[in-house]
Formats: C-alpha cells, structure tokens, sequence
C-alpha cells in the first residue's frame, strides 16, 4: 500500500531536477510510504540521463513527444499508488516535513479532498528569498504545485484538462471548487518556489490562459 504519490513532471530542467527529485526521496516520514514518479515530456536536454541515476528509486515515465504540463501530470497520475497525489514541478522543491505534515491533515479531515501550504521563494541555489501567503483564493490558483489532494477529489473531476497547456492548475482547482470540493490551507511554508525567465509562470501564454479559463468558467 502506498499512502502517497510525488509526481514530477519534467521539461527541459536539467539544472534543477536533481534538486526536485532528491527533496522527493528525502522526505521525513513515519509509518508513511511515499513513492516518487518522474514524468519526462520528450525532453531535448540531458535531463533524461540526470533522471536515469535516481532509477532505483523513481518511477519514470517518458513520453516519446512533448505532449505538454496536463498530459504529463495525468500520465503520473494513472500510474502512481497513492491514496494522495502532489505534483512538483521540476525545478521545485519540498520542505523535508511537506508530506507527513500534509499526510496527516487530510487522513484526519476527511471532508477535504486536499490541503494547500504557504510558499518560500528561492534563489538558484535554493536560498530563500521571500516567503509567498497563499491565503487568498487568486493566490492558491496562480500557484497550483505542491497541493496534496486525494485521489478521489481528483478522480472526481476528470484529472487536468490535457487541452490546456499553461494554468492548467488554475483550471483544475477551480473545476475542484464547483464540485464542492473543500481545500486546507495551511500557513507554513512547505514548497519551494524558485522563479526565473524561463518559469512558465511568467509567460505572457500563461496570462492568455489565465484569461480563456476565466472565460470559461465565467468568472469575470
């Protein structure tokens, strides 16, 4: 029996996926078992062979094109064990105690279908910057990663829309508050955040589709 899922999806992150993966393996738990899935979307850089030395402790999941963040994360998803389920993005990284703590919240709050924590931002070298509140609701879905949710809350919405390639999260937790699905917030900084050019969060594709799924939604 596995109690919990770490999914990573991977893009082109050769210099931080190390990084992902070992605060993954290195998790402090007790009498929780936590397994780690690397989904790598046909990257082009050596991502792949930085991946190949953790092999005895991942699962890896390659897909033979890009198919996008949505795709990749469903694809960990349908393979993982775990009664709950994190997706961290690869050039993230947990706080030691991020699962046990999480874990615990929701095995004891049923009515949840997931439980949310506040960000510290990094530096590069992982040295923090600045610590990020997500005690709003616009908060929590401009930044979607490190939430542990049930299986079943995400079952229950059909998983992410693959036809969404940014905010894919901001989609899925809104889908998750139609459904009446209630989140845990909880205010210590667990997940590590590190931003930089390249993070698909400041991608003007990202503000655009901010926007359709507003639409979408209608919400104004």
């Amino acid at each position: 029996m596995t109690d919990i899922s770490l999914i990573i999806t991977n893009y082109n992150r050769e210099k931080y996926i190390s990084r992902a993966i070992s605060s993954c393996l290195n998790q402090l738990v007790n009498g929780i078992k936590v397994e780690t899935l690397v989904v790598d979307d046909a990257s082009t850089d050596s991502s792949i062979n930085i991946i190949q030395a953790f092999l005895e402790n991942i699962k890896l999941i390659k897909h033979a094109s890009n198919q996008g963040v949505s795709a990749s994360s469903n694809s960990g998803i349908k393979k993982s064990k775990g009664d709950y389920i994190m997706r961290v993005d690869s050039d993230d990284f947990l706080s030691s105690y991020a699962c046990q703590v999480m874990y615990m919240i929701l095995k004891n709050n049923p009515d949840y279908g997931f439980v949310y924590c506040d960000h510290i931002r990094v530096n590069e070298i992982g040295n923090r910057e600045s610590l990020v509140r997500l005690d709003t609701s616009e908060k929590l879905y401009q930044h979607g990663a490190g939430i542990l949710f049930s299986r079943e809350a995400l079952y229950s919405v059909n998983l992410y829309d693959t036809s969404i390639r940014n905010a894919e999260d901001y989609d899925l937790l809104i889908r998750l508050k139609k459904a009446k699905i209630k989140g845990f917030y909880l205010p210590v900084p667990l997940y590590r955040y590190y931003i930089h050019g390249a993070n698909m969060t400041l991608n003007n594709d990202r503000t655009q589709s901010v926007l359709n799924i507003r639409k979408k939604h209608k919400i104004k």
